[in-house]
């Protein structure tokens, strides 16, 4: 019994070590990118040049975030042939796949580089000294990793070149980083335009994150409230609310998590794709 199982325990030791190796990789790439960001942004003010300093360091951290996820599409393209091959044998369903790599793989690399990223870069920076502010990056880097994976997921499922899969993402994210907010305003776009900003993974990520660090924000301390709220506003911002509401974003607490329902519902979306592809994918021929 044990020798039959020997095949089966060194497979498996290969594909942990393999696993292990990369996330090791990954997450080292991580910490210095996080060094390196945090150096150039290192202690943010809270004056003028502080609004656009925040706005591109969260703009970097969001298309980051998807560009980090063009590796996704390996998971399932590079495994093509063996995964088809052992499907006929009948080792396993392609339920059993589908959500074993996702436990397996997908999870764990997105999950662990950004805590590390946001547990490295929120202090380096000097973001929003506030607990709940901490977190919800956090949570909001994560969503946007795991929403740009899936889309890749979608994009790779039943493709046999790495390259295209690839391609094919980064023209999407490409497209989606024109409707994130911060290279032109979306309330300017014209409406036959407009509708495609809903679709764009790197909007939700990065109003999320400006909700999160510009409301409550003052970047005038020179001036009190009543100074800020009689001065006029034409040529300057000395609140994070001013800078929201020009970007057209909502200042109640649905115009944060809106952004994360968003996200999760995309999610789901690109993941059933995946899998509906999986399912359907010519496996004999």
């Amino acid at each position: 019994m044990m020798l039959k199982l020997l095949p089966l325990l060194r497979t498996l030791f290969f594909c942990c070590s393999f696993v292990f190796i990369l996330l090791f990789e990954k997450v080292a790439v991580t910490i210095v990118l996080a060094l390196v960001i945090g150096a150039i942004y290192f202690g943010l003010s809270n004056d003028y040049s502080g609004i656009q300093n925040r706005a591109g360091v969260l703009f970097f951290l969001t298309t980051n975030q998807c560009f980090s996820s063009v590796s996704a599409v390996e998971l399932f393209v590079v495994e093509k042939k063996l995964f088809i091959h052992e499907y006929i044998s009948g080792y396993y369903r392609v339920s059993s796949y589908f959500f074993g790599k996702l436990l397996s793989d997908l999870l764990p690399m997105r999950f662990l580089p950004s805590v590390i990223f946001t547990c490295i870069l929120y202090f380096m920076i000097g973001l929003k000294p506030q607990a709940d502010a901490f977190f919800i990056m956090m949570l909001t880097l994560m969503m946007v990793a795991y929403s740009a994976s899936s889309m890749g997921l979608a994009i790779a499922a039943g493709q046999s070149v790495v390259s295209v899969a690839t391609l094919l993402m980064t023209i999407c994210f490409v497209f989606m980083m024109l409707f994130s907010g911060l290279l032109v305003n979306l309330r300017t776009i014209a409406p036959w335009l407009s509708w495609l900003q809903y679709f764009s993974i790197p909007r939700y990520g990065y109003t999320a994150l400006q909700y999160n660090e510009f409301l409550e924000q003052n970047f005038c301390p020179e001036l009190n409230k009543t100074e800020i709220s009689t001065r006029p506003t034409e040529n300057s911002m000395c609140t994070g609310e001013e800078y929201l509401t020009n970007q057209g974003i909502d200042l109640s607490p649905w115009g944060l998590w809106q952004n994360h329902v968003a996200l999760a519902c995309m999610t789901i979306i690109f993941l059933m794709i995946a899998y509906l592809k999986l399912l359907l994918l010519k496996k004999y021929s």
